[in-house]
C-alpha cells in the first residue's frame, strides 16, 4: 500500500521527552484530494519550526500540574504556536491525544489522559480554533514510546501528540 492510499496526515508529539514526527499508521482509506495532500504538507512544515525550537529549547513542550489536568503556564508559546498553525490552515483538522506513565491505576491513567486531553482542547479553542476542526482522546498507559521502569522514560511517555489531519472526521473515524 502506497502513501497515497493512507489518511493525509502528520504527527508532533509534545511531552517531557522531546517533540518528534512521525507518519500516520492509519489503513486504507480513499485517496486524498491533491488540495488535503497539500493542506497537510503546508501543516507539516509549519509545525517542522516548532519540532525545531522544542528540540532546541527555545519552546516548552506541554506539561500539566502533577496529577491533574491544569496546563501549566509554561505552556502557552507552544498552545499559541499550534493555534496559528491552525487558524492560518482552517481545512486542517487537529486530533490531540494525551498519553500518561504507567504510574497509577490503568483506569486513573485513562481517565486522566482524557481530561489533560480535553483540556488541551480547550486551550486551543480560547486561543482562536474552531470547536468542530479538534477532536481529542486519551490513552492512558496503554502506548508507551519509552521504558515505564526509569523516571526518563516515565517522562517520555507522560506526552501530548497533535495530529494534522487534512481529511473530514468521517473519513478518520
Amino acid at each position: 500500500m502506497n502513501s497515497i492510499q493512507r489518511i493525509a496526515a502528520c504527527l508532533l508529539i509534545l511531552g517531557p521527552g522531546g517533540a518528534a514526527i512521525a507518519q500516520d499508521k492509519g489503513g486504507p482509506a480513499p485517496a486524498p484530494s491533491r488540495i488535503q495532500r497539500q493542506d497537510t504538507l503546508i501543516a507539516d512544515q509549519e509545525t517542522a519550526d516548532i519540532r525545531k525550537r522544542i528540540a532546541n529549547g527555545n519552546l516548552p513542550t506541554i506539561q500539566f500540574e502533577i496529577d491533574s489536568w491544569d496546563i501549566l503556564p509554561q505552556s502557552a508559546p507552544t498552545l499559541d504556536a499550534l493555534a496559528e498553525v491552525m487558524r492560518r490552515n482552517p481545512r486542517i483538522k487537529l486530533m490531540i491525544t494525551a498519553h500518561t506513565c504507567s504510574l497509577g491505576k490503568p483506569k486513573y491513567n485513562l481517565w486522566l489522559s482524557e481530561k489533560r486531553a480535553k483540556s488541551v482542547k480547550g486551550e486551543l479553542v480560547k486561543r482562536g480554533v474552531p470547536p468542530p476542526s479538534i477532536r481529542f482522546r486519551g490513552k492512558g498507559q496503554t502506548e508507551p514510546i519509552a521504558d515505564n521502569n526509569t523516571e526518563e522514560g516515565r517522562s517520555k511517555n507522560r506526552r501530548v501528540e497533535f495530529k494534522f489531519l487534512s481529511r473530514w472526521w468521517s473519513s478518520v473515524y
